[in-house]
């Protein structure tokens, strides 16, 4: 009976020791990188919320391209049905902002505008274009290495279509 008290009484200790282990580790962990609960190592952690701080920036400037891609093409689509393309976002009241490096490409039938982002690896193509008496328009996005480099109404090699509604 006295071993069977004494197993009684360890059980809850054994219980809190693990508690304390698990405290202990919370601790240690932020200063030391040392961690009973967590398996990956801080550098890894630090690698993490890099790239997922990467990814919001990304995903931020891709929005905000997006709307001045959009804003572009009808612009410009109402713009020529008053006489022809205009040739830069002033002259259609818009703003590319600091966040980018705007250019505008127009001749007698399509305008294209090339949106490069300071901080992030993706560039922008908005294009109008008239064909047989009607403007069509279309939006890529791709890789910076490709600003520039498209054939009329395709986007340049291995970027994507993008639809913009």
């Amino acid at each position: 009976m006295a071993s069977r008290i004494r197993v009684e009484q360890i059980a809850p200790s054994l219980g809190a020791l693990g508690l304390l282990a698990m405290g202990l580790s919370a601790l240690v962990a932020p200063r030391h990188g040392f961690s009973l609960d967590h398996a990956v190592p801080q550098s890894s952690a630090a690698n993490l919320s890099r790239r997922l701080m990467q990814r919001e920036v990304t995903l931020h400037q891709r929005s905000e391209a997006e709307t001045l891609l959009k804003a572009f093409a009808r612009a410009q689509m109402t713009r020529h049905y008053w006489g022809e393309f205009a040739g830069s976002l002033q002259d259609l009241g818009l703003s590319s902002g600091p966040q980018f490096q705007a250019t505008v490409d127009r001749d007698a039938v399509r305008t294209r505008l090339w949106l490069k982002p300071h901080h992030v690896a993706e560039a922008y193509l908005a294009e109008v274009e008239r064909s047989g008496g009607r403007l069509r328009m279309h939006h890529c996005r791709g890789d910076r290495k490709g600003v520039g480099q498209a054939e009329a109404g395709r986007c340049p090699d291995g970027w994507q279509r993008i639809s913009l509604k």
